[in-house]
Parts: structure tokens; sequence; C-alpha cells
């Protein structure tokens, strides 16, 4: 919830990866923005993912062991879709439950991506402008490399912003 917040919050003030470094030039924020995402990506078993035959209990459990509000859904090693934390909430919302539906019925297919020659700084633009808290990461011929989430491009506790 406080990803989301943040996320709306720099989207209200217009916020830009260049006012981090105009705010924190010399500082280890500004400096984190300058690298690759392929630095700060999450990797091999920190990825939440499950395979497109699994069920959606299968999803929701790695949803809730990786906490991260996303889990990929995999095809061999290419995204096939996204099953995000908010898309549960809005289902049961609107059907009042979950049962009876399978994981390909709730999943979002081809989720937005980006490649691992992006800086960081570029990586949270396109979370920031898709309001996304969670970004997979693939390797030049499609496959998945990685995965981003807001937390680690800005440093899981390091930082600490006062309002």
């Amino acid at each position: 919830m406080g990803d989301a917040l943040a996320v709306v919050l720099l989207n209200l003030k217009q916020f830009k990866e260049s006012d981090f470094r105009r705010n924190h030039p010399g500082g280890s924020l500004g400096e984190r923005l300058k690298i690759n995402v392929a630095e700060v990506m999450l990797t091999g078993k920190a990825i939440p993912q499950v395979e497109a035959t699994s069920s959606l209990q299968e999803a929701i459990s790695e949803l809730n062991a990786k906490n991260l509000g996303a889990v990929l859904i995999m095809q061999e090693r290419r995204i096939a879709g996204i099953l995000t934390d908010g898309d549960l909430r809005r289902l049961i919302s609107q059907r009042g439950g979950l049962a009876g539906l399978s994981l390909s019925q709730v999943s979002t297919p081809a989720p937005k991506s980006i490649t691992t020659d992006l800086l960081a700084a570029d990586a949270l633009s396109i979370m920031q402008r898709h309001e996304i808290t969670f970004l997979p990461v693939t390797d030049q011929d499609g496959n998945l490399a990685g995965a981003l989430h807001l937390q680690d491009l800005l440093g899981k506790g390091e930082f600490r912003f006062l309002v």
C-alpha cells in the first residue's frame, strides 16, 4: 500500500528522475538511479513466478510467499502474464470471490516489461508512468532475466523521505 501511495504522489507532484538527482545530486539515491537495472533486479528464486499450468491457489501461495505484490505467469522462460494483489482485490470486489476461476482467467497477459540494458532511472520512470510497483526484466531474446520492485530501486529501507 505504501508503494502505491508513493507512486501516486510521484505522479501528482510530477516528480521525475531528474528531481531525484537535483535533490540528491551526490547522494546514494541519485547514484543508485544511474546504474543499470541488471545490478538491482531480483533474480533466480527471488522472482515470484509460477508456470502457466499452475492453479490459481498455487499462484496466490507464491504471491504470499514472495510478498512483492505480483507473481509472473511463465511459459517456459517467457512471461505469459502477471497476477497482482490489485488484480485479486478488484476480482473479489466485483465477483465476491474467486471460486471457479482459473489462473488464466484472472491474470493479465503480456505485462509491461523492460530489458536488462535500461538504467534504473528509466525503470523508475516507466513504473511511475504506468503506476506500477513491480516490473519484469527480460534479456534481449525476451526471456525472463529478473524483476524489479519499486523498493529495490529506492534502496529498501536505505532512504527516509520527510514530507
